[in-house]
């Protein structure tokens, strides 16, 4: 079987993104090795995969099951032939979009991750609150954020570190602010309530989807002005020392009213609980039919 997923990260040697690269781990642990052993699968699993593009890129395989994937980034208009098994979907968006039953739209499959971690009681937590940034921001202004962060006592949690020790800090948070999608995934499936924001990425059509898939209203947290690692040379630092520091000034007092006045959310027990149940189902689904001897 070949999991396709955005490795374009981990690909060019840059690093490696959360959200994307938990895909092998989970499927791995979600899938029969007869599957996982059967080259002439692929598996279209978590992420904002589904476009036209990366539909051309799979036709060499002989079957294509699509489990708990999202639509949002590229356009959409190939119609999927029966070498695709739309086993379900992110969510009622990208069901539509792709044209499918709203009764595949289920939820990310990531939320799966709580079957294999330990939900951390609230009391036992041992970080107040942790901030994660999308990967494209923590490669733009991870160190100024990591500063402005850690001087307001916030935990700083790169996408792009190990993935156990990345959901282990979200199990041991107790809030958690997140402009990375699969950090609000793995928050909620974990019971850690957490703030949506976004400082240079956000796609609303993907947060949506996911916000409706477990019951919440979307909204999100903007900042609207940029921030950057400072620039290489010790002149360049000197002239944008000013700017730079009244600009992380400003995070940093935005981050304050989050902390303060911030909405937190988090689904329903009842409702990721049965979004977990349906997936499972498709689970059992693919395992019974593709796991053939």
């Amino acid at each position: 079987m070949s999991i396709f997923y955005y490795d374009g990260f981990s690909r060019d040697g840059s690093g490696s993104n959360f959200g994307d690269d938990i895909n092998p781990f989970l499927m791995a642990r979600l899938l029969d090795h007869r599957i996982v052993e059967n080259k002439n699968l692929c598996v279209m699993g978590v992420g904002t995969l589904l476009n036209d593009e990366n539909i051309k890129n799979l036709s060499r395989f002989s079957k294509k099951i699509v489990f708990s994937t999202g639509a949002g980034y590229g356009g959409l208009t190939l119609e999927l032939d029966s070498t695709w098994d739309v086993v379900c979907v992110r969510g009622e968006g990208t069901a539509r979009t792709l044209g499918v039953d709203y009764e595949k739209a289920i939820c990310d499959g990531a939320v799966l991750l709580s079957n294999y971690f330990d939900v951390v009681p609230e009391s036992c937590r041992v970080r107040k609150v942790t901030f994660i940034p999308h990967i494209k921001t923590h490669r733009l202004a991870g160190k100024v954020l990591c500063q402005v962060a850690e001087s307001l006592g916030i935990n700083y949690l790169s996408p792009d570190i190990n993935q156990i020790d990345f959901i282990e800090q979200v199990s041991q948070s107790r809030r958690v602010i997140t402009e990375a999608m699969h950090g609000a995934i793995l928050a909620d499936t974990m019971r850690v309530p957490w703030l949506p924001v976004h400082f240079f990425e956000h796609n609303q059509f993907k947060w949506e989807d996911w916000f409706r898939s477990v019951s919440l209203d979307y909204y999100t947290n903007a900042i609207n002005f940029s921030i950057w690692n400072p620039p290489g040379s010790v002149i360049k630092r000197a002239i944008k020392a000013p700017y730079q520091g009244l600009k992380a000034w400003g995070v940093s007092e935005r981050m304050k009213e989050w902390l303060t006045t911030g909405e937190f959310v988090l689904s329903k027990d009842s409702v990721l609980y049965e979004k977990k149940r349906q997936l499972g189902e498709r689970v059992d689904y693919i395992n019974e039919k593709y796991a053939v001897s």
